[in-house]
C-alpha cells in the first residue's frame, strides 16, 4: 500500500484511489453481513468466495488494475472498477424494460393475438425507414458538430434523392452550415408526419454532409429540392448553398414500442420505399373519419376483439397499423394499444388497398353473421332439453 501511494502522482488521484478501496471494502463488508456462511476468513481470497456471483466477475474482471496501481491512476481505477460492477449486475437481471410488477399468465385469446403479431407480415425495417425519409414532410433534425465539439440542432427543410439520402438548401448565414463548412460529420432526424410520441416511428441517418460545387449536380439537386418543396424560390439566391448527404455510415430506426433496429447502409440504399406509404395518411384518415365501424369489424374477425375504438395510424402494400381501445373487465376503456393486420396478399397500389379493405370488411361481416346464426342456432337446440329436464 505505501508503494502504490508513492506512485500516484497528485493528491486527487490518491483521494480518487481511497474512494475506490473503501467502496471495494465496504462491497465486500455488505457481501459478507448478508452472507449465510458461520466465519469469516481473514484472506481476501475468502471473502471473495463468499460474495455474489456479480461482485466475483467484477473482482476478476479488476484483479490486475489492483494488483498494479502504477498502470492506472485512482480515478482510472475506480470508474473501471464501477463499471464492472454494474456490467456484472446487469448480467444477472432480466433484461428489457422491467417495472417490477407482478405478471399474470395471459389467457388463450391474449396468447392467439400475441402469435398473429408475431407472424403479421410487416415491411423491412430497411424499407420502413426508407419510405419514412422519402414520403415525409420534407422537414427533419439536422444535428452538427459545433465550434465547441458539442451537437448542435435545428429543424431543416430537405428532400431526398433517388438513394432515399437527403440533400439540403442552406443560408451561408445558418450556424449549421457555418458547422459544416468546418466538419462534415452530420446526422438528420426524421419523424412521422403527425408524430405524437414513443409509438410513432423516426429514423436516425448518420453520415457526411457536403456542399455542392459541381454545376450538373447542383443543377440536379436545386430540382430534387423544388420538387419536394415548390415554394422554396431562395433555392437560387446566391447566399444559398446546396448540401447533400454523400456518404451514408448509420441508420437508426425506431418504429414504435418493440420495433427497433440499426441498419446497415447497403441495405438501406439498396431497399425501395414502400408504393403505398405515399398515400397512407390519406387512406388512414378517410377510414378512420367515416369508416371505423368497418375497420372495427376487420379487428373482431381478425383478433377476436371486440374495439371500443379502432384508428388506422398507417398502410402499406402488406397490411395496416391499428390503435385500439377495448372494454374491460371493470368496465373501464383501455388505453390505446398498436396491433398490426396483415391483408390476405399485397395491395401495390393506392386501388388495391382500397378493394383489399372492403374485400376483408365483407368477409369479416359475413363470418361473424355466421357464428352468430350458429350460437344462436346451438342455443335454441339446447333450450327444449333444458325444458323438458325442468318439467320431469
Amino acid at each position: 500500500a505505501v508503494e502504490s501511494s508513492r506512485m500516484l502522482v497528485s493528491s486527487r488521484e490518491t483521494v480518487f484511489f481511497a474512494a475506490g478501496t473503501i467502496f471495494v471494502l465496504f462491497l465486500i463488508s455488505f457481501q459478507l453481513h448478508s452472507s449465510a456462511s458461520t466465519q469469516a476468513q481473514g484472506m481476501l481470497g475468502s471473502q471473495v468466495a463468499r460474495c455474489t456471483k456479480s461482485s466475483m466477475r467484477a473482482f476478476q474482471a479488476n484483479a490486475a488494475s489492483w494488483a498494479s496501481p502504477s498502470r492506472t491512476t485512482g480515478r482510472k481505477w475506480f470508474a473501471t472498477h464501477r463499471q464492472s460492477v454494474v456490467r456484472a449486475k446487469k448480467e444477472d437481471e432480466p433484461q428489457g424494460h422491467q417495472d417490477g410488477r407482478p405478471r399474470r399468465e395471459p389467457t388463450e385469446k391474449e396468447k392467439r393475438i400475441m402469435e398473429y403479431q408475431q407472424n403479421a407480415p410487416k415491411l423491412s425495417f430497411a424499407e420502413e425507414a426508407k419510405s419514412l425519409v422519402t414520403f415525409g414532410n420534407g422537414y427533419g433534425v439536422i444535428s452538427t458538430i459545433t465550434k465547441d465539439d458539442y451537437p448542435g440542432g435545428a429543424v431543416v427543410m430537405y428532400a431526398p434523392d433517388d438513394d432515399g439520402l437527403p440533400a439540403f438548401s442552406f443560408s451561408t448565414m445558418s450556424g449549421h452550415t457555418q458547422d459544416l463548412m468546418k466538419n462534415s460529420k452530420a446526422s438528420l432526424t426524421v419523424t412521422t408526419n403527425d408524430f405524437k410520441g414513443a409509438a410513432d416511428a423516426r429514423v436516425n441517418l448518420v453520415g457526411d454532409i457536403e456542399k455542392i460545387t459541381d454545376e450538373e449536380e447542383l443543377k440536379k439537386y436545386r430540382e430534387i429540392f423544388i420538387k419536394k418543396h415548390p415554394n422554396a424560390f431562395w433555392v437560387n439566391f446566391g447566399d444559398f448553398l446546396v448540401y447533400r448527404m454523400t456518404s451514408l455510415k448509420h441508420i437508426r430506426f425506431v418504429g414504435g414500442f418493440a420495433r427497433a433496429a440499426n441498419i446497415q447502409p447497403g441495405e438501406y440504399l439498396e431497399a425501395s420505399a414502400d408504393p403505398v406509404m405515399e398515400f397512407a395518411e390519406k387512406i388512414a384518415g378517410h377510414m378512420n373519419d367515416d369508416h371505423q365501424d368497418a375497420t372495427k369489424l376487420i379487428m373482431q374477425h381478425q383478433m377476436g376483439l371486440e374495439c371500443e375504438t379502432a384508428e388506422i395510424k398507417n398502410v402499406d402494400r402488406l397490411g395496416m397499423t391499428v390503435f385500439v381501445t377495448v372494454k374491460q373487465p371493470d368496465e373501464t376503456v383501455s388505453s390505446p394499444f398498436k396491433l398490426r393486420v396483415g391483408f390476405p396478399e399485397e395491395a401495390p397500389d393506392r386501388v388495391g388497398v382500397r378493394n383489399m379493405l372492403k374485400r376483408m370488411t365483407m368477409e369479416a361481416a359475413s363470418a361473424l353473421k355466421a357464428e352468430a346464426e350458429e350460437g344462436e342456432e346451438e342455443e335454441a337446440a339446447a333450450a327444449p332439453s333444458s325444458s323438458s329436464s325442468t318439467s320431469s
